[in-house]
């Protein structure tokens, strides 16, 4: 059973209680959509790479077949294919969208269960410059 302690400074479950600050609460989506820029950028990084027509390494020179298929293999690997830094940072973005959308529920069912708590987050993310929606509120 989990059930608000007072100022919403602390939830129980069962037989535990949890600490809960609003500011962390903001600070974890901060950190979240920062991570997600990150990672937007790590893969505007890996395109410009993959699409750049000349890498130095010979691979216009009919003779030296190998910086060729390496030149090849270096694309392949920043598009957008299966085992590539797309795929990879793909799979990161849907982590980190997933763990940002669970705080986001915590905190919008700890806003309806508490509305001081509610109130102290609110001035913490319009302070901070963001702006929060809760459809039961």
């Amino acid at each position: 059973m989990v059930r608000p302690g007072g100022v919403g400074e602390a939830w129980h479950i069962g037989s535990s209680a949890v600490a809960v600050r609003p500011a962390e609460f903001a600070r974890i989506d901060d950190a979240c959509g920062e991570f997600l820029r990150a990672i937007a950028r790590i893969r505007a990084l890996a395109v410009e790479v993959g699409d750049q027509a000349h890498w130095g390494l010979g691979e216009a020179e009919a003779g030296l077949v190998s910086a060729a298929t390496l030149v090849a293999r270096l694309r392949c690997v920043a598009a957008a294919k299966e085992d590539s830094i797309a795929a990879t940072l793909d799979g990161h973005t849907r982590i980190v969208r997933d763990i940002r959308q669970s705080f986001r529920d915590v905190r919008d069912l700890m806003m309806v269960a508490d509305e001081e708590w509610a109130d102290r987050l609110t001035s913490v993310e319009l302070s901070a410059g963001q702006h929060i929606s809760v459809e039961s509120r």
